[in-house]
Parts: C-alpha cells; structure tokens; sequence
C-alpha cells in the first residue's frame, strides 16, 4: 500500500433508510434498528459491497492493478478522514505499474 501513487477510499453510514418492513437487519423495522444505533442497516452495506465491486472493476478494465483492504479502512475510521458519521470504510490501492504490487505470486 506504500507503494501506491493514489488510493480511492469509500465508506459508508451505518443508519436505516427508515422502511416499515424490512427486518434484513434482525430487527422488526427500522425504527427498532434505530434503537441500536451501532448496528448497520443492510442496505448502506450492501451498496457499499456493490460500489467496492464496481469501482475494482473498472479500474482493472483500464490496467490499474488493484486490492480492497479492510484494515487500511480501519486507520481511515480512526483517523476520521471521511467524518464521524462514516462508520464502515474500503480502501482501495491503485497501481499501474510492471508488477502487480498488491499479490505476491513467489
């Protein structure tokens, strides 16, 4: 990851999107999630899932080696680089060079 020009980070907030039925997050409805403010709601992370996987792939569609890293998001967390609401984070390292820096094939 030191060895990466530039990294796209994407996170996101973990709060309801305030349906009446859902129950994807364990709990009945949204307004019972929001009890548990720490608990994230399944579409902010399944969108995140969805924007992480996209992003990957258009950047090895243009040769831009690539890796999600989750503890590089972790750093970004606790360095608040995205805000205190932003709660789940990706880092993504970009390189285009010779060798792919992100896999060791040894």
């Amino acid at each position: 990851i030191l060895d990466s020009p530039a990294m796209v980070l994407i996170g996101t907030k973990i709060s309801s999107v305030g349906l009446k039925k859902c129950g994807m997050c364990g709990f009945k409805n949204c307004d019972e999630k929001n009890k548990f403010p720490e608990i994230p709601c399944v579409f902010n992370t399944g969108d995140l899932g969805i924007a992480i996987g996209s992003a990957v792939s258009v950047a090895m569609d243009n040769r831009v080696d690539n890796r999600i890293m989750y503890t590089a998001g972790q750093a970004v967390i606790e360095l608040g680089l995205l805000g205190e609401d932003v709660k789940i984070v990706y880092v993504i390292p970009l390189s285009a060079t010779s060798k792919n820096p992100f896999f060791d094939r040894k």
